[in-house]
This record gives C-alpha cells, sequence and structure tokens, in this order.
C-alpha cells in the first residue's frame, strides 16, 4: 500500500524554494541562445532569461543587461545602472565589458578609457587594441600623437585577423605625417581588409589605384572599387566615386550616375563627416546640369545593393 509521506512545512520550504532557485538558474546555453535573441531584437524575451542569469553573476549577461539600460532596449535607459552592471561584469575580466566601459569613457575621459581597454588588450581583445590605438594616434593620452604605440596595437589586432586595424595601419604607412610612406606594405595590409569582407578596405584599394601608389595609376580599377564599396554603404567612397564621375575627364563620365553617389554619400555620411561630404557635393554641383540632377534621383534607388 503505497503511503503518504508529510513533510515538516519548514523542510517542505526549504525544498520547494531550493527547486525554484536551481531552476531559475539558466543554463550557459540558455544565456547564449538569449543572447542572440537580444541581438535579433527581442528584448522582452531575452531579459526573462539575461536579467536573473546577470542577478545571479554572470558576466556575459550583466554585460548585455548593461547594454540594454545604456540603450534602452526593454528596459527604461539608465546610464548609471548601465555602468553598475559593465563594472560588475568587467570585475571579473570579462573583455567586452571592458571594452565598452572603455568607450563610454572614450570622449569625456580619454585616460580612463584607455585604462579599462589596456585590461581588455591584455586579455587578447582585438576591437580594444584598435580603439586604444585610436586614443595613441589622436594624441589622447599624452602630449600628442604616438604613432609608434598606435601602430603596435594595430600590428596587434592585425595578427588576430581585425580588418579594421588592417585599414588603420595601412593608413599609417601612406599618409605624408605617417610613419614613412611604405605603399607596398600598406597595399597588402588594404587587400588583406577587403579579402576580410571590410569596405574601408575596397575604398582605400580604391585610392591606391587612383594616385597611384604602390601600383600602376589605372582610374578604372579606382572607380571599380569605389563602386564596390559605395554599393555597400561606403560614404566615403560614394564621394569619391563621384568625383571621378563627375569631375575627371578620362574619356567617360557619367554626371547623372555621380550626383547620385554624392548624394547617396551625404545621407550615409557620420555626423564628423557630414560637413566635409557636403562641401564636396557644393563644389562638384558646378559640373552637374538640371537635368542630371533630375536623373540622378531617378536613378538613385537602384545603386545601393
Amino acid at each position: 500500500m503505497l503511503r503518504t509521506v508529510f513533510l515538516p512545512a519548514a523542510v517542505c520550504a526549504a525544498i520547494c524554494l531550493a527547486g525554484l532557485a536551481a531552476h531559475a538558474q539558466p543554463t550557459e546555453d540558455e544565456i547564449a541562445a538569449a543572447r542572440l535573441t537580444y541581438i535579433d531584437g527581442d528584448y522582452p524575451a531575452a531579459l526573462e532569461v539575461l536579467m536573473p542569469a546577470a542577478e545571479a553573476g554572470d558576466a556575459n549577461a550583466q554585460n548585455i543587461v548593461a547594454d540594454a539600460y545604456d540603450k534602452g532596449n526593454g528596459l527604461a535607459q539608465d546610464t548609471e545602472k548601465a555602468l553598475e552592471w559593465w563594472e560588475k561584469s568587467a570585475a571579473q575580466d570579462f573583455e567586452r565589458a571592458l571594452h565598452n566601459l572603455g568607450q563610454h569613457y572614450a570622449s569625456s575621459d580619454p585616460v580612463k578609457s584607455a585604462a579599462y581597454y589596456e585590461r581588455a588588450v591584455a586579455l587578447g581583445y582585438d576591437h580594444s587594441m584598435v580603439n586604444l590605438g585610436r586614443l595613441y594616434e589622436k594624441g589622447q593620452l599624452g602630449e600628442g600623437p604616438d604613432l609608434e604605440r598606435a601602430a603596435e596595437l594595430y600590428e596587434q589586432a592585425v595578427d588576430l585577423g581585425n580588418a579594421l586595424a588592417m585599414n588603420n595601419l595601412g593608413r599609417l604607412y601612406v599618409i605624408e605625417d605617417g610613419l614613412g610612406q611604405d605603399y607596398p606594405y600598406a597595399l597588402d595590409l588594404f587587400y588583406s581588409a577587403a579579402e576580410a569582407g571590410s569596405v574601408r578596405g575596397l575604398s582605400n584599394l580604391g585610392a591606391m589605384y587612383a594616385n597611384g601608389y604602390g601600383v600602376t595609376y589605372d582610374p578604372m580599377a579606382a572607380i571599380a572599387l569605389y563602386r564596390m564599396a559605395a554599393e555597400q554603404g561606403h560614404s566615403q567612397a560614394a564621394i569619391n566615386l563621384a568625383y571621378w564621375l563627375i569631375e575627371w575627364d578620362f574619356g567617360w563620365t557619367n554626371p547623372a550616375e555621380g550626383w547620385a553617389w554624392c548624394q547617396i554619400g551625404i545621407e550615409q555620411a557620420e555626423p564628423d563627416d557630414l560637413a566635409g561630404y557636403e562641401a564636396d557635393c557644393a563644389y562638384l554641383a558646378d559640373f552637374v546640369d538640371e537635368a542630371a540632377m533630375a536623373a540622378a534621383e531617378e536613378i538613385k534607388p537602384g545603386l545601393l545593393r
């Protein structure tokens, strides 16, 4: 005969609570799945898993909860809470949290930003190598630019396959006030960046052909590379392409298409670049008649991939 056993209330409560706590603790697989859910934009569903995981001390979840507070994704935007969660994650040497803290302070306190980036760099985080390199390159961590230190950091990130580092390092070997012009090395870096899928790498390769740096001067190759980058949303490439199609007389021009690319470049510009691109297009406007401008509006929607 089946016996029914009645446990004391205190014992039952302890067992039940322990069971609930174990159930509430998300597994690593659940946290990983919730991270993808968050990236896909379903913030409430993701946070149902990530918030209890963060409260239980998971560094990955803490970093994402911080991002949610920082951007107001599924939570009321609260910078102070974002920083609290990032600090909890960073205290566990979670490199992405250290990197995010570095980004947060980059404009307001570059020295503090660099301290976080340095910790992430020590953990081998390539994105922090790039950002820290930019702080040194821009002269925000001392009396002036330290291009040698910037190059060291970019080299570290290049060795880890970071395409942005390839572009940044290559640029230092092209510009006049850089590390000394080394066009073959810069060209290799830009090729590697382009092969890694970087549209900036494509645009930089276009500039090398447009100027004959390390390669034979080749306007058609430059146009092809600029167009490939511009079609994928690179605003500088769009402006460069506009110049070639409107102003340069190399036997074949297309002012209507060039003007369309000029407008696309403005529309896609980052805030820091907008004024310069507007000035470029204002200059090019003198070479484009009203008919070509009207035609540009018709063809512009079909130019981007």
